[in-house]
């Protein structure tokens, strides 16, 4: 453990999931109440702190990273598999990685943090290791086994090698220009880093390809629960879903049970709507109503990790309605559970509102639920968070201490774990 008090910078993409998002939240606040100082440089600040609810971090700053393409038709495919990610994020084109780059390495610098973390932040992690230790932290989607010279991918779609040796090209350029040594593979922006993996090892999608195991679950996770004598759904959703219209309609015309509902982003007109309805009850923060899905007989979601963690851990029957490609490869991790149904976000009202009836009549799925929360309860995955609190406390360089801005050539920084 960490003899003083460190300054820790946590960060992540505008491409993060959603979870990442609490999850960094999750990791900063365990930092803070040991005694360390964090800053939050992130992507979409308003989102982060719409995340944080009623606890809000004192010190937080705009990332410097690429805005979201407009909604046109002649666009890319969507991001599948952490080349895409990479590409996405600057590294396709060489001006925007050095511009990039650069910007991080003054907002590094006028930051001076003591360690760095970076969830699903390339750019951060091409540039962190030269400031201060960096951490690489990340659930099984999130944080992709590095072999040979290259990343696994999720499909036939993903990136081609030719576009990777270009992003390749492009890391040294920028690496050259501030004076650091050059990169054998592109796979070496994690290499340079310190992994941390965490979460359910059956929602990994590169699972067979690991060498190293997941720290745990990121929070205690609950006992398998019977369902409850009465039915209510809880709902989760992210308003930024396409035809989110339509599913908020579909909710308010089920009026047979109760139901809670947590919409990200959530308009003001929305949420009155919402409200006017007899059986919805509206929550402002996400984790408020996770908690409580132990009164919900199933979950609706977009294909969220947390969320579907915490329905299998329970034993809770779930429907996904995907709408981007790290939801839809989730559906499809998990389909082989039997407790969960997928339908598009493009449906009909009605039959939105038939399968929310259906999913509850159901019992096959609630039977396979409680299998696999009984399962999962004896695997007995331990809490990830004291240890990855544990080992970034470890990875601090001594007060006093400063990393060199250049390499010997021909080498690569690297941090021991």
């Amino acid at each position: 453990m960490a003899e003083e008090a460190m300054r820790v910078l946590i960060s992540y993409d505008h491409n993060v999931p959603s979870e990442l998002i609490r999850d960094a939240l999750t990791v900063g606040r365990a930092l803070m109440e040991k005694g360390h100082t964090v800053a939050y440089v992130v992507g979409d600040p308003v989102a982060f702190v719409d995340y944080a609810g009623s606890w809000t971090p004192n010190e937080l700053h705009q990332a410097p990273v690429l805005h979201p393409p407009p909604h046109l038709v002649m666009k890319r495919a969507p991001i599948d598999g952490f080349a895409d990610l990479m590409a996405s994020s600057g590294f396709e084109d060489k001006r925007t990685l050095m511009t990039l780059a650069s910007m991080w390495h003054r907002q590094i610098e006028a930051l001076k943090p003591d360690l760095i973390i970076g969830l699903c932040a390339p750019v951060l992690w091409l540039v962190g290791p030269h400031h201060a230790p960096t951490v690489a932290l990340g659930n099984g989607l999130t944080l992709p086994p590095v072999l040979g010279t290259s990343f696994p991918r999720l499909s036939v779609d993903s990136t081609p090698l030719a576009d990777e040796e270009l992003m390749l090209a492009n890391a040294n350029a920028t690496l050259a220009r501030f004076g650091h040594a050059s990169l054998a593979a592109v796979s070496d922006v994690v290499a340079g880093c310190t992994s941390i993996l965490y979460g359910l090892p059956a929602f990994d999608p590169y699972l067979q390809l690991r060498r190293t195991v997941t720290a745990g679950l990121l929070g205690e996770q609950p006992a398998p629960a019977v369902p409850p004598a009465e039915q209510r759904l809880a709902v989760f959703l992210d308003v930024h879903c396409p035809g989110i219209e339509m599913i908020i309609l579909a909710v308010a015309g089920f009026d047979q049970i109760p139901l809670d509902i947590y919409v990200s982003g959530i308009t003001l007109s929305m949420r009155r709507f919402l409200e006017q309805q007899p059986h919805i009850t509206v929550w402002s923060e996400h984790s408020a109503l996770l908690e409580q899905a132990v009164k919900a007989s199933a979950l609706v979601h977009h294909g969220v990790q947390d969320v579907a963690q915490r329905g299998v851990s329970l034993g809770r029957p779930q429907l996904l309605i995907p709408w981007m490609r790290d939801q839809e490869i989730l559906n499809y991790i998990i389909g082989w559970m039997a407790l969960s149904w997928m339908k598009s976000p493009s449906v009909s009202i009605d039959e939105m509102a038939n399968t929310f009836r259906d999913l509850l009549r159901d019992p096959s799925l609630s039977v396979a639920a409680q299998h696999h929360a009984r399962q999962l309860a004896n695997t007995g995955m331990p809490d990830a968070l004291p240890d990855i609190v544990e080992r970034i406390e470890g990875l601090a360089r001594p007060s006093g201490v400063v990393l060199p801005l250049s390499i010997p050539a021909g080498k690569v920084l690297t941090v021991a774990t």
